[in-house]
């Protein structure tokens, strides 16, 4: 069975439209892909039995961020906070900054530790038994003067007063 030219001309015209579709369709999915948000990873904190997924913000030199949420993750005195990050962040260079304070003087204690690329994919912030851990930041080193910031407020559900 043999097929007539007419039909082999419009089978021809057929396959040339798809093709012609199929690379227009490939060019407007390359272009958004392209041109799509890149969005940051987040980070899992763990602690006393409950996990916070940690979501990032762009901070400028001066502390001014954008779409920063400080995550709450209360940490009991004298318990540990274990932070989980994803590849995208521990193949690089990040620094953990921390803050304690001693709820028995009031006196607050920051510091902090860079970590290079590769060398902690989950990290574990202890605390003494009289030390409160009050937050962590982890960041990113800046691009173009805005760095990737992650928080974490670990302060305590305060009890609830009667009347």
């Amino acid at each position: 069975m043999t097929l007539q030219a007419r039909t082999k001309k419009i089978l021809v015209m057929v396959v040339v439209v798809v093709l012609i579709a199929a690379a227009g369709l490939a060019a407007v999915v390359t272009v958004l892909v392209r041109n799509a948000p890149e969005t940051l990873p987040t980070i899992t904190a763990y602690a006393h039995g409950n996990s916070v997924r940690v979501d990032a913000g762009v901070c400028d030199s001066s502390m001014r961020c954008a779409d920063l949420e400080v995550a709450n993750l209360p940490v009991p005195p004298g318990s540990p906070l274990e932070l989980s990050l994803p590849k995208d962040i521990a193949d690089g260079n990040w620094r953990l900054n921390v803050q304690f304070g001693d709820p028995r003087t009031g006196e607050v204690f920051e510091g902090y530790r860079d970590y290079t690329a590769g060398e902690a994919y989950a990290v574990t912030v202890p605390t003494r038994e009289h030390e409160q851990l009050l937050g962590v930041i982890i960041q990113q080193p800046s691009q173009r003067d805005f760095a990737p910031m992650w928080a974490i407020q670990t302060l305590p559900e305060l009890p609830a007063v009667a009347q």
